[in-house]
């Protein structure tokens, strides 16, 4: 089971700058057309994932792309300054306004993510405040290296997959993590069809 500490900014950006590193080149055995393009840049203007040949090379970067969603979305994307306010007793910020709707979130979040996994995630980590979408004023993560991860499929069909990922630690300070990733594809691509807050 993944262990999620409450991290401050700064420990969230260099894991930003980790997830956005390295990830448009594939292995050369995972060969160009499994990978068309990953399409990791400054966060927040990540393009759609495109591998249409799931393997265990091309899960990879598929999965640290996926990441570098879950952690602009969470950190709320580019939130300077913070606009916060106080809904039950709990101290909530509002998104950035390029995934402050809930339209504009969910398009955001799948880019990686089924429909499925991304209206789970929106529905239970963020609240509509007045037309626009907030969070809780926290930060979560892990410290897991997913770019380092190696993928054991489970199965796979035409339109759906599981693999096991082993996911080590920073300078290995603890055991290495399994995780586990349902996919499906969609419209010609794969997507993870888990929730970003469950996997990562």
């Amino acid at each position: 089971m993944n262990k999620k500490w409450m991290i401050g900014s700064l420990a969230l950006s260099i894991g930003l700058i980790s997830a956005g590193g390295g990830v448009m080149a594939a292995s050369p055995s995972a060969g160009s057309a499994e990978i068309k393009k990953v399409a990791v840049s400054a966060p927040g203007k990540e393009g759609p994932a495109t591998i249409n040949n799931l393997t265990v090379k091309s899960i990879i970067p598929l999965v640290v792309h996926a990441r570098a969603l879950y952690f602009y979305s969470n950190r709320g994307g580019n939130i300077f300054p913070i606009e916060t306010f106080t809904y039950k007793a709990q101290a909530y910020r509002y998104l950035s306004s390029d995934i402050g709707t809930k339209t504009k979130l969910m398009n955001y979040i799948k880019k990686a993510y089924t429909h499925n996994a991304a209206a789970y995630y929106v529905q239970t980590q963020f609240l509509e405040y007045n037309g626009r979408m907030s969070q809780v004023n926290a930060d979560v993560g892990n410290l897991l290296m997913y770019e380092k991860a190696t993928a054991r499929m489970l199965s796979k069909t035409a339109t759906t997959a599981e693999f096991e990922l082993t996911v080590p630690y920073p300078d290995a300070q603890e055991s290495s993590e399994s995780v586990y990733v349902k996919l499906k594809k969609v419209e010609g691509y794969w997507r993870i069809d888990t929730s970003p807050d469950i996997l990562f």
